[in-house]
C-alpha cells in the first residue's frame, strides 16, 4: 500500500488483533465440537465391544456345552462357568473391562421393550444351532453424560445387537 509516496510494510496492530480474535472464536467452536465427537465415538466403541463380548460368551457356551453366567460390575463383565446362582466360589472364565469413563448402569430402560438383565447378570444356556444369549440388555453410560449404549438380545433375533442414545436414553438408534 502506498501512503504519501512511501510503501507501507507489514500489518497494523488492529489487523493482527482481528485475525487473532477470529482464530480464537473458530478454535473455541472446534474444541466443543471435537469433545462431543470424542464422547460419541467412545460410547459407540463401548457398545460394539460389549456386544462382541456377549456374542463371544454365547459362542463359548455352545462350544463348551455348558451354562455360563455373565456378571456386570461397575466397569467389568466377568464370565463364570455354571448357573448365576452358583457363582460365589466359581473361577472367572473370562472378563472384559470398559474404558475408564464408561460404566454399566441400572435403572434405565432398554430399547425395543427388552428387559434389563436382572441384578446385572445374564445366564447363557447352550442351544443347538441358536445363540445361547438370553433375551435382555446391558447398558453402558459414558462418564456423567447423557450418552448411552445398549448391548441387547431381542427375542426374535438370533444375535446380539447394540443401540445408541445421545439424549439420555429417551430415544435409541442403531
Amino acid at each position: 500500500m502506498k501512503k504519501n509516496g512511501t510503501l507501507k510494510a507489514g500489518y497494523t496492530l488492529v489487523e493482527m488483533l482481528t485475525v487473532v480474535a477470529i482464530m480464537g472464536i473458530l478454535a473455541g467452536v472446534g474444541v466443543s465440537g471435537f469433545q462431543t465427537a470424542v464422547q460419541n465415538a467412545r460410547i459407540k466403541d463401548a457398545g460394539i465391544n460389549v456386544t462382541a463380548y456377549m456374542e463371544q460368551v454365547a459362542s463359548e457356551a455352545n462350544r463348551l456345552d455348558t451354562t455360563l453366567c455373565v456378571v456386570a460390575s461397575n466397569q467389568t463383565l466377568k464370565t463364570y462357568i455354571g448357573a448365576c446362582d452358583k457363582t460365589a466360589n466359581a473361577d472367572v472364565l473370562s472378563q472384559m473391562s470398559l474404558e475408564s469413563l464408561n460404566k454399566f448402569v441400572t435403572g434405565k430402560s432398554c430399547p425395543d421393550g427388552v428387559d434389563l438383565y436382572s441384578s446385572g447378570q445374564a445366564e447363557f444356556v447352550p442351544k443347538f444351532g441358536l445363540s445361547a444369549a438370553p433375551t435382555g440388555c446391558f447398558i453402558v453410560q459414558y462418564g456423567g453424560s447423557d450418552r448411552y449404549a445398549a448391548a441387547l438380545k431381542q427375542e426374535n433375533k438370533n444375535a446380539m445387537t447394540y443401540k445408541l442414545s445421545y439424549d439420555g436414553g429417551s430415544s435409541w438408534m442403531d
